[in-house]
């Protein structure tokens, strides 16, 4: 469906439509698609059209959390140039995903709390005007789907996700936020009420930090219990990720 944009002068607004033909995608893949842009009753100066990737976000400010809207990779395509009075055109597109944009599906399920989507962006005589936005898929990458099958085999049943404004600490990491994908309590792990799971993915492997929230004892408050893996790409399938997590999350709870 074409968008109006503003007008550069007070009639006849040119109007815009983003195709994606490539509507889901896997972190540092690349969405293919096109624009099109069809001119009012007047010639506009365009001076740039842009893509940007854009997550639901928490944010936390004042001690209060709230969710917005942050875009995180933008894109040209195209400009400057005069888009004349019922003109048409196409501007075919190749946006490339960074490797750590957090996933909103896994094993063909949509994560409960992710958001994703491709806003257009159309600079018009210098005002900024968004004319469209296409909600884009993105798929887990093969590590994370070992990973996160593991936890799910070792009995922690996956709740939701959300992407939280900030940087980990002790972290390599190119992004403003980061995803927390949350996991309810396993039986095997009785000492943690909750599990999160945080993937920051490059191109030849990814960090994963394990959070969990512990179980208070009789001596003991409970506590946020931390660990972090390193994965290889290239040694996935020599590893045994089930037993692995679960050395892990055993020392994990057990920890003092």
């Amino acid at each position: 469906m074409f968008k109006k944009l503003l007008a550069a002068v007070g009639v006849g607004g040119a109007e815009v439509e983003t195709e994606l033909h490539t509507p889901g995608v896997q972190p540092g893949g690349t969405v293919q698609g096109v624009i099109r842009l069809r001119g009012g009753g007047v010639a506009q100066d365009i001076s740039r059209i842009a893509l940007e990737l854009v997550s639901r976000v928490e944010i936390e400010s004042g001690g209060e959390e709230y969710d917005g809207y942050r875009g995180f990779h933008r894109w040209n395509v195209h400009g400057p140039f005069t888009l004349t009075a019922n003109a048409s055109d196409e501007f075919p597109f190749a946006l490339p995903v960074p490797f750590e944009t957090p996933i909103t599906f896994y094993n063909g399920r949509h994560l409960p709390g992710m958001e994703i989507f491709v806003r257009t962006v159309v600079e018009i005589e210098g005002a900024v005007d968004a004319g469209d936005r296409d909600p884009l898929g993105i798929g887990a990458l093969p590590a994370q789907h070992v990973i996160l099958a593991a936890l799910e085999q070792l009995g922690f049943p996956l709740h939701r996700a959300d992407v939280e404004q900030g940087r980990l600490r002790g972290i390599r990491q190119e992004l403003p936020f980061y995803q927390e994908i949350e996991f309810g309590r396993s039986h095997r792990f009785p000492r943690l009420n909750q599990l999160e799971v945080t993937f920051v993915a490059r191109p030849d492997g990814m960090d994963v930090v394990l959070e969990g929230d512990k179980k208070s004892g009789w001596v003991r408050e409970g506590r946020d219990v931390y660990d972090v893996l390193r994965v290889d790409y290239h040694a996935l399938n020599n590893v045994d990720w089930v037993g692995m997590l679960h050395h892990r999350l055993e020392t994990m709870s057990s920890g003092h």
